[in-house]
């Protein structure tokens, strides 16, 4: 189960907290979550429990279904399709 960092840091900053502060509110360190948004991580369930729990959002929404998934999620969309060659 991996989960989608970027996914968690964009809620965070849209709640309106700064890493510590939301650290804090979820029970975990600030760098144990500066770890999980930046992709160095994957927190165990219960960490990821308390996370999702401070977000307000259940846990499926922050999971990634492989690397591919996850850069679909972060990928910025567009007007037009991109059709790149190589």
């Amino acid at each position: 189960m991996e989960t989608n960092g970027l996914l968690i840091r964009r809620r965070r900053i849209a709640l309106g907290h700064g890493v510590n502060r939301f650290a804090r509110i979820a029970g975990i360190s600030g760098a144990a979550l500066s770890r999980i948004e930046n992709g160095q991580r994957n927190p165990r369930p219960e960490t990821l429990k308390k996370i999702t729990d401070a977000l307000g959002c259940p846990i499926v929404e922050v999971l990634s279904e492989n690397s591919e998934g996850a850069a679909a999620v972060t990928a910025t969309p567009s007007s037009e399709p991109t059709n790149q060659t190589t």
